[in-house]
């Protein structure tokens, strides 16, 4: 699957619980647009909020390389994750991304060489008791090491925050 779209914040650092690998956590917005016949004009329909999850030296550049509002192509395994709060049932639409990168329908790139690891010097950078949606966030239930519990993830989904998806990759 591939989706376009903005990133609705910075990219996170995140650790699977389950293998303590980390891996970035990027939310996605892609809007539906369609052509208005009687105005010309293209017009936004609808948005889908997608969990994009990358892992290896993926996540490592993708910390690196994007911060809020960059428009990006992903390519991925899609899967949907379902959990039930006290509301009822809920669906999360998530990405295994195999790769990304910026959508250059809306600007320029420069190309850098390399990998980059989930050093020291990118989690400085991140401060995991800021939630940047100004909301309590999967941050504010992780632990000193950045690790949240499944069951935390799922109190967070039932409150309707983001749920970025805590699990490692093979356990999809």
């Amino acid at each position: 699957m591939t989706i376009t779209g903005n990133l609705t914040r910075d990219p996170q650092l995140r650790i699977g619980s389950r293998t303590g690998d980390p891996f970035a956590a990027l939310a996605v917005a892609v809007n539906n647009r369609r052509l208005d016949k009687e105005s010309g004009q293209w017009v936004t329909t609808g948005t889908t909020y997608f969990d994009v999850l990358c892992w290896g030296a993926l996540g490592a550049n993708a910390l690196r390389s994007f911060s809020k509002g960059d428009p990006v192509i992903v390519h991925g395994k899609f899967r949907l994750r379902e959990w039930t709060s006290d509301t009822g049932p809920r669906v999360n639409p998530t990405v295994d991304a195999d790769s990304i990168g910026p959508d250059l329908t809306f600007g320029t790139a420069a190309f850098s060489r390399g990998s980059s690891t989930y050093g020291l010097d990118r989690v400085e950078e991140h401060d995991p008791d800021q939630d940047p949606s100004g909301e309590d966030g999967l941050d504010a239930l992780a632990d000193e090491d950045g690790v949240v519990s499944d069951e935390q993830a799922a109190v967070l989904a039932a409150r309707g925050g983001m749920a970025e998806d805590v699990e490692d990759r093979e356990a999809a």
